[in-house]
């Protein structure tokens, strides 16, 4: 009984993943700048934090921010050769009253520039910063958001940079969201389209979700089409020590509970940086290794990897980063 117990654990051992890495390893070039401008937005949905949209946190300054944008083109680009992929968050970015100037300096720079945003912008300013954008991350929040006017805006883009949409499935009201997100898959056939699962005040806890529900959120809405334009992050691939392996979504890491990695050696802050709202920067928005420096003062970057000290990894952009054990 011993030895069957003892061989047991020993496959159980060899069953977990120790490498967690990007399927093409062009995207471990890219650090990717999570950046939260402030966190006034246009909308107040019910599963989000009042942290993250009721104006307390104001817009950061226009030259704090510009003076990081050199500081990380010397660190990443040109002492590394990585490439620098701005992310825009909130709040709602483009309420920043310089949003503008941001995006047309940082893409000046030789950046990638993304967005994450809730679409609910008219189409003419989307008009007017669409040359600036490498990608647009767009998220549909049923609760408040116009889906003929979501349509547009993501469908003047889609046909010319990677647009992806996040659509939350809250599961008091999944079937509508659902219908909703089946109109945009018909509407947008270029898009990528992830179903969300939200999680209780945005820690590891998920919402209560029927199995049926888990099922239609793993499958997913896939697009039939090969991807437009550019895109900072892809599938990641992860490998246990007896040699099998998983390509596969960060979502699914969360749906199966496998976004536990303490312990684990992450290149969080060689591939990632977390600009908080309140100026804080960060190695990711884990915030593990702390605080490593605050907006407009000079900052000592990362060179190395950091070995993980939370008991799981919750935010897309994490997982999304190469880490091992």
């Amino acid at each position: 009984m011993e030895a069957i117990q003892n061989e047991e654990a020993i496959q159980n051992e060899n069953d977990v993943f120790t490498l967690i890495e990007h399927s093409d390893p062009m995207y471990g070039k890219i650090v990717v700048v999570d950046w939260m401008l402030g966190n006034s937005c246009s909308y107040a949905c019910s599963y989000c934090p009042k942290s993250l949209h009721d104006g307390s946190v104001k817009w950061q300054k226009t030259s704090d921010i510009f003076h990081l944008y050199h500081q990380m083109r010397e660190h990443y680009v040109t002492e590394r050769d990585k490439i620098v992929w701005l992310q825009f968050t909130g709040g709602e970015p483009t309420m920043h009253p310089r949003i503008i100037d941001l995006l047309r300096h940082a893409s000046g720079m030789d950046f990638k520039v993304s967005l994450i945003s809730n679409a609910s912008r008219t189409l003419r300013f989307w008009e007017k910063i669409s040359d600036c954008l490498n990608s647009v991350i767009l998220t549909y929040h049923a609760e408040f958001a116009k889906l003929n006017h979501f349509i547009q805006v993501a469908g003047m883009m889609a046909d010319r940079i990677s647009v992806h949409i996040n659509v939350t499935m809250h599961p008091d009201r999944f079937d509508q969201i659902l219908q909703d997100a089946q109109e945009l898959r018909a509407a947008l056939p270029a898009a990528s389209i992830s179903l969300k699962p939200l999680r209780q005040e945005f820690g590891s806890q998920l919402y209560d979700y029927t199995d049926d529900q888990l099922r239609v959120l793993s499958k997913g809405l896939p697009s039939k089409l090969a991807p437009v334009g550019e895109k900072p992050r892809s599938l990641m691939r992860a490998t246990t020590r007896s040699g099998h392996s998983e390509t596969m979504p960060p979502n699914e890491f969360i749906i199966r509970g496998m976004n536990r990695w303490r312990g684990y050696q992450c290149n969080v802050g060689l591939e990632s940086l977390r600009v908080r709202g309140n100026g804080q920067v960060m190695r990711g928005v884990c915030g593990v290794g702390g605080v490593i420096g605050y907006l407009g003062e000079d900052i000592d970057l990362p060179s190395d990897p950091i070995r993980c000290t939370k008991d799981y990894c919750s935010c897309l952009a994490d997982i999304l980063i190469r880490k091992e054990i």
